[in-house]
């Protein structure tokens, strides 16, 4: 179950780099990981840099993907995305952090994306 919730993982990213790019979002960073934890995907855009959090579903036996982005995740994204600009020395820049849900289909390879612009705060 495990390798499978990683697979599907990897192909919900997979589709939102592709939508990133089909958006003009130039992507600096796939899975940035530290010992605090990892990011999913950070891009550029108009002269901000996008923190993303990648989440992908099937179903809403656990509810919708983006209540999986708790407090507690948002903890943590952003102490990695704290460490990334100060790692990489990055100043007068603002930030935002976007999550982006994923809906996959079991019938057949369509899905639905839901870009969700500015989805917590510092």
């Amino acid at each position: 179950m495990k390798n499978l919730n990683k697979e599907v993982g990897s192909y919900c990213e997979k589709i939102a780099r592709t939508y990133l790019k089909k958006n003009d979002y130039n992507i600096l960073e796939c899975n940035f990981k530290n010992f605090l934890g990892e990011i999913d995907i950070i891009c550029q855009k108009d002269g901000l840099i996008i923190i993303i959090e990648v989440k992908g579903r099937y179903n809403y036996d656990y509810g919708l993907p983006q209540e999986s982005v708790n407090l507690s995740k948002q903890k943590s994204i952003i102490k990695v995305a704290s460490s990334y600009i100060t790692y990489n020395k990055i100043v007068n820049t603002n930030f935002r952090f976007d999550v982006i849900e994923i809906y996959l289909n079991n019938k057949n390879n369509l899905f639905k994306i839901n870009h969700i612009k500015d989805a917590f705060r510092l």
